[in-house]
């Protein structure tokens, strides 16, 4: 009886797990089904919303997602028995040949410059040029300028024309202004008879200092750049430097000098530096700080000019680094172009 209890037994869990076999089997057919399904109706959806006119809504195909580049290619005719046909059947399609297909080629007019800006037209950071860079330039400006000679800052020999209080007005209207080296003169007379290699020109500060400046200040900049072209031939490299930042305070009580008005001026300063075939050197990227200011440890007590240490030695360095390239310049050793 325990044998033949235990035969029945062991008899009845195997008809017990055929059956849940067969019940597990049916289900991973079933769950197939249902995946198989899942999948049609995706790429069903993503056809048809691919050519509906709502919004696009993303399918998982490959062809929503990627974007197919342009393509060429040489056509074929299609052979007298009329096998080539257009996908709506009126035989018009034609056969393009393996070896011409390709991406197609692009025509240079339809490249669209987005921004031309001062970020674009700015000079780049170069090697550095060691001080004899500056042995046959010259520094063309107002009573920042002066701060060249004041503070007796080396330029490796260059000329400094800078004037206290003086616009691109007054280069252009021939203005007698003094030089605090020199004495009272012409600076358009000054430059044309020392004949500078490179031209440095800072003007702005005094001009700007109420709104609506600007375009008078532009207009006498333009004059002002033809001037000199003419008189300094056109191997002169002409340096048109950004009107600089100041402190908030200077710019409270000059209001033509507050942070957004000055960038506004140097746009189009630097527009008008690329027209007229000058270079254009943007002296934020060294002077101001994230608000747009003229940074603290680089400025005099009053806000608006440069401290003689710090201040002036920024602004020479970021002259030094900014140079218009030329396989002739005096590269300071380890610099980028130095064969040191």
């Amino acid at each position: 009886m325990g044998i033949s209890h235990e035969y029945h037994s062991t008899s009845h869990r195997a008809r017990h797990g055929g059956v849940s076999g067969k019940l597990r089997l049916a289900g991973v057919v079933l769950a197939i089904l249902v995946l198989a399904y899942a999948i049609t109706a995706i790429l069903e959806n993503g056809a048809s919303a691919k050519d509906a006119p709502s919004e696009p809504v993303a399918s998982g195909i490959a062809q929503d997602i990627l974007a197919p580049l342009p393509m060429q290619g040489e056509a074929a005719d299609s052979d007298s028995s009329g096998d080539s046909t257009a996908p709506d059947g009126s035989g018009d399609a034609q056969a393009v040949t393996l070896e011409t297909f390709g991406p197609a080629r692009q025509d240079a007019a339809a490249a669209v410059v987005k921004a031309y800006d001062a970020s674009v037209i700015r000079q780049p950071s170069c090697g550095q040029v060691d001080l004899n860079y500056f042995a046959d330039a010259a520094f063309l400006g107002d009573s920042l300028t002066v701060g060249f000679s004041d503070y007796q800052i080396n330029l490796g020999g260059a000329l400094v024309c800078g004037y206290t209080g003086v616009g691109p007005d007054a280069i252009v209207n021939r203005t007698a202004v003094k030089s605090s080296v020199r004495g009272e003169e012409i600076a358009l007379d000054v430059l044309a008879a020392a004949q500078p290699k490179k031209l440095y020109i800072l003007l702005g500060t005094n001009t700007l200092t109420t709104l609506g400046a600007s375009d008078r200040f532009l207009a006498y900049y333009g004059q002002m750049l033809d001037m000199l072209r003419e008189a300094l031939g056109p191997d002169c490299v002409i340096y048109v430097e950004s009107v600089p930042p100041v402190r908030p305070k200077a710019a409270a009580e000059k209001p033509g000098l507050a942070s957004d008005v000055l960038r506004g001026v140097n746009e189009q300063l630097a527009q008008l530096a690329a027209s007229k075939g000058c270079v254009y050197l943007d002296l934020w990227e060294a002077l101001a700080d994230g608000e747009g200011n003229l940074k603290e440890m680089l400025a005099a007590p009053d806000g608006i000019h440069l401290s003689a240490g710090n201040g002036y030695g920024t602004w020479l360095t970021y002259l030094r680094n900014h140079a218009k390239y030329s396989a002739n310049n005096s590269w300071t050793m380890g610099s980028v172009y130095s064969a040191q």
